[in-house]
């Protein structure tokens, strides 16, 4: 060892924050098991390829290769699948085995009848999970989802399965689609799909569907385009996933925080380090599209896109921190929100 070792030791290690092992663009089939018996490895288990579920046994007539094969057309990257088994009591069943496998985030299903959605429906809302299902569209038909306070459950109507047997999987081509982009990027509105075929729905058939707290894909002017992209509480779509995004965000950055040093003191610093963390989210939450920039009233008045604050040292009680914990860490923020309709109004002169 060298005289300066010996006089000033210095060592370095690497530290690496953890990663919150949450996706929000990972998409979970629900359907039943290859129709032939094929052996699959897990009950839940994930699928880079359509080649890799046809390896795990499913065959091109079975509903998962044909809900899948639909997913990876339309953008996914990845599929998990859970398995409906026959001992299965509830429909849930394969959503409680799924659960704490990470990387997804959004449900669909494929050969799974519609009463079943409300159970599906109410699981998604109890675990923050974002389920999509299609409707088949009739003037008659109900949305089979009756709780219209539900903000993580979206339905597609589709009139054409007689046509196209693939419009059954719709709301699994829209997550596919929708969730390729980052979220707070998107909105649900406007996207075309691959497979599909879509609605020639008149504005009055349209007006039923949305009053119905369902959404649609519809022909305009030549295109094919999914409209409204809300929940059935009438939430957009985007919104509940943004904030789903950011909260985990947060929470990440926060916990490496803890992590990456020996203490967070109780102290104004140590507070401001929290702060920063808050600050550091909402800026990415910014720069990916969700949260508004800064911009100005006509007046030149700033009106800032997100806004932090947190309680001094000082004001905190001896109580809270001998507990140890940070209370009245506080945020705003402007949604950006998206542009859906447009109304021009303008004179030409001769």
């Amino acid at each position: 060892m060298s005289l300066i070792d010996q006089l000033v030791n210095v060592k370095i290690s690497i530290s690496e924050g953890a990663d919150s092992g949450e996706s929000f663009s990972g998409i979970l089939l629900v359907g039943p098991a290859p129709a032939a018996g094929g052996e699959i490895d897990n009950d839940v288990a994930k699928y880079a390829s359509l080649e890799a579920i046809a390896d795990a046994g499913w065959e091109t007539t079975d509903e998962v290769y044909k809900a899948a094969a639909i997913a990876f057309r339309n953008g996914a990257s990845e599929l998990f699948v859970s398995v409906i088994k026959e001992e299965d009591d509830a429909t849930t069943d394969p959503l409680d085995r799924a659960i704490n496998v990470s990387g997804w985030y959004g449900i669909g299903v494929c050969g799974v009848d519609s009463s079943k959605f409300a159970d599906i429906a109410t699981w998604a809302e109890n675990n923050g999970k974002l389920f999509g299902y299609t409707v088949s569209y009739t003037s008659n038909t109900a949305n089979p989802i009756t709780n219209d306070s539900y903000n993580y459950s979206f339905g597609f109507a589709t009139s054409k399965v007689s046509e196209n047997e693939d419009n059954k999987y719709l709301a699994i081509a829209v997550l596919a689609k929708v969730m390729s982009y980052q979220a707070g990027s998107e909105t649900w509105a406007y996207k075309t799909l691959t497979g599909i075929t879509a609605d020639a729905y008149t504005s009055n058939e349209i007006s039923t569907i949305e009053g119905k707290n369902l959404n649609c894909y519809v022909e305009c002017a030549g295109k094919a385009i999914t409209l409204q992209g809300k929940t059935v509480s009438g939430e957009w779509i985007d919104v509940i996933r943004f904030r789903d995004w950011l909260i985990n965000d947060m929470q990440t950055r926060i916990f490496n925080l803890f992590i990456m040093n020996p203490k967070v003191p109780y102290t104004d610093s140590g507070i401001t380090l929290i702060q920063n963390q808050m600050i550091a989210s909402l800026k990415e939450g910014q720069s990916v599209g969700g949260i508004a920039e800064t911009e100005y009233d006509e007046d030149g008045n700033e009106i800032p896109g997100y806004t932090t604050s947190v309680p001094l040292s000082s004001s905190v009680s001896s109580a809270d921190k001998g507990s140890r914990r940070l209370s009245n860490c506080k945020f705003t923020a402007r949604l950006a929100n998206a542009i859906h309709l447009v109304e021009i109004s303008g004179t030409l002169t001769s």
